[in-house]
């Protein structure tokens, strides 16, 4: 929306003619393409932070995931512990699955 205000501001005539004077309206182009500049700095930046903190999330449910797994059961017990976590990790990945593919979506907003 923000590239076709740009085109539409670009389209518009450097001045004006109101009866028999001139009226340059550059510097009011300027100063919208500022604020547009600006918007979309401050559109980035905040898109750039909400990836970081969903990243964050992924990696430690990825980490937390591995420490649970990554161990060698030794008894029944550890067995059904680890059968257990498991689960777990299995009932949290569609939600993992949905923050990393948001991610995804950001990132290509971005660029």
């Amino acid at each position: 929306m923000l590239r076709l205000k740009r085109k539409e501001l670009k389209k518009l005539p450097d001045s004006f003619k109101v009866d028999c004077i001139n009226i340059n309206i550059v510097p009011f182009k300027a100063g919208i393409e500022e604020l547009f500049r600006k918007l979309t700095d401050a559109l980035v930046e905040t898109l750039q932070e909400s990836i970081e903190r969903d990243a964050e999330n992924v990696r430690s449910f990825i980490k937390k995931g591995l420490e649970k797994l990554s161990k060698n059961p030794k008894s029944v017990e550890e067995i059904e512990l680890m059968n257990k976590h498991a689960m777990e990790i299995g009932v949290e990945k569609g939600s993992i699955v949905k923050i990393f593919q948001g991610c995804e979506l950001k990132n290509k907003m971005i660029k």
